[in-house]
């Protein structure tokens, strides 16, 4: 047998080695692949899969002027935490007929050469948009939206500003009756059958039941997961990281709020719930704030594109660019996106566009205050031959006439200095209506 079906069908791991399967994961994706491989100094591997590592959020100033003849200052400790951090798995699978393998494996019966090729393509390059969307969109506890309301049968319309955002057709979720609880009314494990971007809806499978306001909807694997496992599974989120105990109570297992903990937060810009457009004098402020307090310059303005438009419509239109001898500025409209650039005293701020960011809001970010730990690299996993398998059999057949194959990658990320990133929120969007 020649072409795909030789190449890959019977050794997966060998046709996608670890290093494909990673450019596979990066396409199309802007933030994950920004992120500087390593763990924070000092960090050490405990009980199998958590990292433990010190942050040092105050020095502990033991300096003073003092009079002829008079003490010392002094002395005191340091103002120490011990971050705790944990690894978490993300994993996408697929499954292919015996007909399928056979006989519809060739350019001509399947489409992108061969449909051997064509799923674990598409499988990772899925599992890196997923990845993707949780660094994103999300805080870190796994919430991909809250319900608003029901619109029609087996439909759930999600509130503002998630919408549908982080939601895809075909994928399973479970909404629950609080963050990290049971299921609310059955509704889990139900396929996405359709996603409207426009109405904020969702369809999804199987028998119609009745969504409550405000519950949150999770992206699950496997039907009748315990809360406490759903609550604590899920990969760190941007909008938890660089943000306050409104967006995220526990920091790296750390409470926000606790006493001396204020630098567990980041630079926060709020209005109070009242949506302002994004301006020049805000930005510098918050810039200055976060220079001040950290030390730290954010190098990058991570955005939605509602907010690159408000940016455009608002600030951009402000500036003026001298002709150069006999020569004038072009006149081409729009915006490339390595030509946005925000100056600060401390350097320029460059703009990352990112469809998984919420509207609203803009946060400007360290990089070198990231860390990005992957414990396994993303690979497929099929067994210990790292083929395709034949599937477990059902009504005392031992096997079926299909093949399946697993892709999985062991990481995570995180900020160990809070303070060094900042967020603006409360912002207007045209996404939001504004």
């Amino acid at each position: 047998m020649t072409g795909l079906i030789t190449e890959i069908s019977d050794s997966i791991k060998d046709y996608w080695p670890p290093k494909a399967v990673d450019t596979l994961l990066q396409e199309n994706i802007v933030f994950r692949p920004k992120l500087i491989r390593g763990l924070p100094p000092g960090a050490r591997i405990s009980d199998g899969y958590e990292i433990r590592f010190a942050a040092r959020l105050e020095p502990s100033q033991n300096t003073s002027q003092i009079a002829d003849g008079g003490n010392f200052p002094i002395q005191k400790d340091a103002t120490d935490r011990k971050f705790t951090f944990k690894t978490t798995v993300f994993a996408g699978s697929y499954v292919v007929g015996g007909l399928t393998r056979y006989v519809a494996n060739s350019n001509k019966a399947s489409f992108n050469g061969g449909e051997m090729k064509r799923r674990p393509q598409e499988v990772m390059s899925n599992l890196g948009k997923n990845i993707e969307m949780t660094y994103v969109g999300t805080t870190g506890n796994g919430i991909r939206g809250y319900v608003e309301s029901e619109p029609a049968a087996n439909q759930i319309k999600i509130k503002q500003p998630y919408g549908t955002r982080l939601l895809r057709p075909n994928m399973y979720v479970s909404e629950r009756i609080a963050a990290a609880s049971t299921v609310r009314d059955t509704i889990d494990l139900r396929q996405l059958t359709d996603v409207d971007d426009d109405n904020r809806t969702v369809t999804y499978s199987g028998a119609d039941q009745t969504p409550v306001a405000d519950d949150p909807i999770y992206v699950v694997p496997e039907s009748a997961l315990a809360g406490a496992t759903l609550g604590s599974m899920h990969a760190n989120g941007l909008r938890g990281q660089v943000g306050n105990s409104d967006d995220l109570l526990l920091f790296h297992a750390l409470d926000r709020t606790a006493a001396g903990n204020r630098k567990l937060n980041s630079v926060v810009d709020e209005n109070g719930g009242e949506r302002r457009n994004v301006s020049e004098q805000l930005l510098i402020r918050v810039a200055h704030k976060t220079a001040r307090l950290s030390e730290k310059r954010p190098s990058t303005l991570i955005m939605g594109e509602g907010q690159i438009e408000k940016y455009i419509e608002h600030v951009a239109p402000q500036k003026r660019f001298p002709a150069q001898g006999r020569q004038r500025p072009g006149k081409s409209t729009g915006y490339v996106i390595s030509e946005l650039n925000f100056a600060t005293p401390y350097g320029e701020m460059e703009f990352m566009l990112s469809f998984d960011c919420l509207p609203g809001e803009i946060r400007g970010v360290s990089w070198d205050c990231f860390f990005f730990y992957s414990a396994l690299d993303a690979q497929w996993m099929s067994g210990d031959e790292a083929t395709l398998h034949l599937l477990p059999g059902s009504n005392g057949a031992t096997h079926k006439f299909a093949w399946g194959a697993y892709l999985i990658s062991i990481e995570n990320w995180g900020t160990d200095y809070a303070i060094a990133h900042f967020v603006i929120k409360d912002l207007k969007d045209p996404l939001l209506g504004d």
